[in-house]
C-alpha cells in the first residue's frame, strides 16, 4: 500500500508539472497550475461529489437510527470523507493558510482510528464480552502483529487496556502536535518538508509517525485476536478503507517531501514567490480531493445502513440496545457529542481502570477492590487471563453483581445504578 501511494504521488506530480509547463510554464506572471482556479475547480468536482455521496449515507443512518450504540461510531467514521474533502479543497484555494485546515483534518484522522476500535467493541458486545470470549486464548508471536520477539501473552484485561490506550494516545498526541505546528509556523520555525534539526517539522514528524505506528499496530493486534468474532461484520473491508485513507495521505505526503528534496518540485518565482513546500502541500490536497470520491464509494459499501432499516434485524439489535431519538437532528446530536470519548479517555488512563470492565455501550461500571489486598488479588486473576475467577471475585462482593446482556455475554454493573 505504501509503495502504491508513493508511486501515485510521484506520477501525479510528474503529470501536473508537465501540465503546468505545457500551459504556459512558470512565466513572470504565471501561477503554478496546481494553484490556479482550474485545478481548484477540478478538485471541487471530486470533493463535492464525495460530499454528496457520504452525506446521503450519513442521512440514511440517522434516519434509520435503530442501533445508536453502533451507528454513532459509524456516522463519526463516515464524517471522515467530508472533513478530508472540504479541508483539502479549502487548503488548495487558500494555500497560504493550508496549515490550519490541514491541522483540523489531521486531528479528525486521529479520532477515526479510535472510532473504528470503539465500533469493533460494540460489534462484540463490550469489553467484558470480549474478555469472556477470549479468556482461553493467547497471542502467538508473529510478524504480522509485530510480536515475533515477544513471549505468548493472554488476551486479558491488560491486553485490552493496551489496545484502547494505544488508539487513544494518538487522539491526544495528534492535536498537541497540530497546536505545536501552528505555533511554530507562526514563529517561523516550521516549514513543510524541512528536515533540518533546528526546525519543528522533523521533530513533529518523528513524534507523529511513532504515535500513528502504535495506534495502527494495536488496531491490527486487536483485529488479529478477534478476527473470527468480527467476521460477520466484514471487518477487513472496513479496516482496509479506513487504513487506506490514512496511509495514502501519509505516504503521499512522504513521497512529495522526497520529490521536493530531489528537485522534482521547485520554488517558482512569478508575480509571487511560491515555495516548493507550498506546492507539495497543494499537490497533496489535490490528490486527497480526488481520492475521497473513491473512499466515499468504499465506505458506502463497507458501512451500509441497510441492515439497520429493520429494528428486528439480528445485526441491528445487538448489545447496544435501541435508544432512537424523535428526530434526525436529535440523532445527529447524539453522534456529535464528545462525552463518551472524553469519559473513555479518562477511564482508560485511570489507575483504577485495571479493576473493571465496561459492558457494551452501558456507562454503568463496577469498580472492584475495596482494599489494596483485594485489588492485588484481582489483578493476579486478570493478568493470568482467568476472567471467570475475576468475575467470581466481583460477584461475591455485596456491591457488585453479574448480569447477562442482550448478547448473552457476562457484564459487570453496579447494583446501586440498577436500583
Amino acid at each position: 500500500m505504501s509503495t502504491l501511494a508513493t508511486t501515485i504521488a510521484t506520477t501525479t506530480v510528474h503529470v501536473l508539472t508537465n501540465t503546468s509547463s505545457h500551459s504556459g510554464g512558470h512565466g513572470h506572471d504565471a501561477k503554478p497550475w496546481i494553484l490556479t482556479d482550474s485545478a481548484w475547480a477540478i478538485a471541487g468536482v471530486f470533493a463535492w461529489a464525495s460530499l454528496l455521496v457520504t452525506c446521503r449515507q450519513i442521512y440514511m443512518h440517522l434516519k434509520y437510527y435503530n442501533n445508536p450504540a453502533q451507528q454513532k461510531w459509524i456516522v463519526r467514521i463516515l464524517f471522515m470523507v467530508p472533513v478530508y474533502s472540504f479541508c483539502s479543497w479549502m487548503s488548495l484555494k487558500f494555500f497560504r493558510y493550508s496549515i490550519y485546515f490541514d491541522a483540523f483534518r489531521n486531528v479528525y484522522e486521529a479520532l477515526v482510528i479510535y472510532y473504528f476500535l470503539a465500533l469493533c467493541f460494540e460489534y462484540l458486545g463490550g469489553e467484558s464480552a470480549i474478555l469472556a470470549a477470549l479468556k482461553d486464548r493467547e497471542n502467538t508471536p508473529n510478524w504480522v502483529t509485530c510480536t515475533c520477539c515477544l513471549k505468548p501473552f493472554p488476551y486479558g484485561l491488560k491486553w485490552l487496556i493496551f489496545c484502547k490506550q494505544g488508539c487513544i494516545q494518538f487522539c491526544i498526541v495528534k492535536p498537541v502536535m497540530s497546536v505545536i505546528t501552528i505555533i511554530a509556523f507562526a514563529l517561523g520555525g516550521y516549514t513543510e518538508g524541512d528536515f533540518r534539526a533546528d526546525g519543528a517539522f522533523l521533530w513533529v514528524a518523528i513524534v507523529y509517525n511513532t504515535s500513528i505506528f502504535i495506534a495502527l499496530g494495536v488496531l491490527l493486534l486487536f483485529y488479529y485476536a478477534t478476527r473470527d468474532l468480527l467476521a460477520p461484520y466484514r471487518p477487513v473491508l472496513k479496516f482496509f478503507i479506513v487504513k487506506a485513507v490514512i496511509f495514502f495521505a501519509f505516504w503521499q505526503g512522504f513521497a512529495l517531501s522526497i520529490a521536493e528534496k530531489i528537485g522534482m518540485i521547485q520554488d517558482v518565482d512569478g508575480s509571487e514567490h511560491f515555495e516548493a513546500g507550498e506546492l507539495a502541500v497543494a499537490y497533496q490536497n489535490f490528490m486527497i480531493c480526488v481520492e475521497m470520491l473513491f473512499a466515499a464509494g468504499g465506505m458506502y459499501s463497507g458501512f451500509t445502513y441497510t441492515i439497520y432499516k429493520d429494528p428486528s434485524n439480528t445485526d441491528a439489535s445487538a448489545a447496544g440496545g435501541v435508544r432512537k431519538h424523535a428526530s434526525i437532528t436529535g440523532n445527529l446530536k447524539d453522534t456529535l457529542s464528545p462525552k463518551d470519548l472524553i469519559s473513555d479517555t479518562i477511564r482508560n488512563f485511570s489507575s483504577t481502570y485495571k479493576s473493571y470492565a465496561k459492558q457494551g455501550d452501558d456507562d454503568r461500571i463496577v469498580h472492584a477492590g475495596e482494599s489494596d489486598e483485594d485489588e492485588s488479588d484481582e489483578d493476579d486473576d486478570m493478568e493470568g487471563g482467568d476472567i471467570g475467577t475475576a468475575f467470581g471475585t466481583l460477584k461475591a462482593r455485596p456491591h457488585a453483581s453479574v448480569v447477562t446482556s442482550t448478547s448473552d455475554s457476562a457484564g459487570l454493573v453496579d447494583n446501586e445504578s440498577l436500583a
